[in-house]
């Protein structure tokens, strides 16, 4: 009897046992699933430090589809769908977010950010301001959202809002904007002079001189303000102001200058000679009080060669004898010379350019140039120093052939292509102002104030581009 209840007792016993061990034993499934999610975003990063984006998303995937709960995933493959170029797919994921997480407002929010950078690289500006405006609407203190709504109004020309937005960055953000904020209000300024809104200008004028008094910049934008009140001294003024902080921005400010000039001796009989020897002048003076800036003398010569010829190869003559590597001051006197029909002037000017010693010498040989990386070497060699890539040099005969390789870090700040590789991205942000040629030469017919100003302000880009393509022409 006593061997029967020992015998039961121990089969109660090993039935107790199996069933505690069987249903009391702490499940140990989630600590499996973690441990498992874990490898798979250490093998994520693995990817994209291998720069294998592919195999990044499949890892994630891998996440995503056994845990539909967490959006830490979802995040990470939204940022990875943006920088692939894969926008639509991005939006669709972190619009989903947004919408799974309507009670939880600071995962709402990173969605609603993200989903604003996935439209600024799909090159939908609009959207991507809107979506950037809103995250502010909700947190208004959004370093993150404040620096991508600033960069995203200065790319749509939007300078005053632009300008504003970094003010509100400049409380919270410790770097300092000062130098930015000027050229915002600046160029807001410019923008509002188009626009013939002139009180706005000056405010936005004064608001600039209160960050940095003077810039060259801040003196244009004054120059433009005064030409659109029909005050052409000051407008003359504040450009030989500016040429004098910058002489090298010359070739911009020449036309303008000019435009003042004329507006100056309006009536007169000679007043386009006139006008342009005063502008050949005052570029002369302006070289004289900075010492001797060779590209001033040089805007001034070729003003010359329009009216006195003889006077204007006598300057340049001095100006390739102070500087003989000037190759714009040889390119000018070698036009001046083929003009004039001199055989000897013209046989002296092209052997400075052409000859053994002269500027042109360097590039007959040419450089050999990486065009993967754009690096140049002296010698031949079938790989790149500098990019290891094999077969990649060409031989680089002159600044018309050469095509430069952005680097690494400016690629990131390229132009994005549009909306599914088509269409166009953010617009350039650029302010028109000045006088083109055509409209030098009827600037002293006179129709209103504002008329005249318009024309002045909307012609500068016509100057700018006619100046680069007669530059270019001239190193080819």
């Amino acid at each position: 009897m006593t061997a029967v209840l020992l015998l039961a007792l121990g089969l109660g016993g090993l039935a107790a046992g199996i069933l505690v061990g069987r249903y009391y034993v702490p499940d140990d499934r989630a600590l499996r699933r973690t441990a498992r999610h874990a490898q798979s975003y250490i093998k994520a990063i693995n990817m994209l430090l291998e720069r294998d984006r592919d195999g990044a998303v499949d890892a994630l995937v891998e996440v995503v589809a056994e845990n539909v709960d967490d959006v830490e995933p979802y995040f990470a493959l939204g940022a990875l769908f943006r920088n692939r170029g894969e926008w639509e797919r991005a939006i669709r994921v972190h619009q989903a977010i947004e919408l799974r997480m309507q009670g939880n407002r600071s995962l709402c929010q990173r969605a609603h950010y993200q989903l604003a950078l996935d439209f600024r690289a799909a090159g939908m500006p609009r959207r991507a301001t809107r979506a950037m405006e809103g995250c502010l609407e909700g947190d208004p203190k959004s370093v993150d959202a404040l620096r991508a709504l600033c960069s995203l109004y200065e790319e749509q020309g939007r300078f005053a809002e632009a300008a504003e937005t970094l003010s509100r960055l400049a409380k919270l953000d410790d770097n300092s904007h000062m130098d930015r904020e000027h050229h915002l209000l600046c160029a807001a300024a410019q923008r509002a002079i188009e626009n013939d809104d002139l009180a706005s200008a000056k405010r936005f004028l004064k608001s600039a001189e209160g960050i940095v008094a003077d810039t060259p910049h801040l003196l244009v934008a004054w120059a433009e303000l005064a030409a659109a009140k029909s005050n052409w001294k000051g407008a003359s003024a504040r450009l030989k102001q500016a040429l004098s902080l910058q002489p090298e921005i010359v070739s911009y400010l020449a036309g303008p200058l000019k435009a003042a000039e004329i507006e100056l001796r309006a009536g007169s009989e000679s007043a386009q000679r006139d006008a342009t020897e005063g502008a050949a002048s005052a570029l002369l003076s302006v070289h004289d009080d900075v010492g001797g800036e060779p590209l001033l003398a040089l805007a001034s010569a070729e003003l010359l060669a329009e009216v006195n010829r003889d006077e204007a190869t006598e300057l340049l003559h001095r100006i390739t004898d102070d500087n003989p590597e000037l190759l714009p001051a040889r390119v000018a006197a070698a036009r001046l010379a083929l003009a004039s029909g001199n055989a000897e002037d013209v046989q002296r000017e092209l052997a400075a350019l052409v000859g053994e010693q002269g500027v042109l010498e360097s590039s007959l040989d040419g450089v050999w140039c990486c065009t993967a990386c754009g690096h140049p070497a002296e010698f031949f060699s079938w790989r790149c120093s500098a990019c290891r890539h094999w077969g990649s040099p060409r031989l680089d005969l002159g600044s018309v052939m050469r095509t430069p390789v952005a680097s690494r870090r400016e690629r990131r700040s390229e132009r994005r292509s549009g909306h599914m590789g088509t269409g166009r991205a953010l617009p350039e942000a650029t302010v028109d102002s000045g006088l083109s040629e055509a409209q030098l030469q009827v600037a002293g017919s006179r129709s209103s104030a504002l008329g005249r100003a318009g024309k002045w302000m909307r012609g500068a880009m016509g100057v700018v581009r006619g100046t680069k393509k007669r530059s270019s022409d001239d190193s080819a």
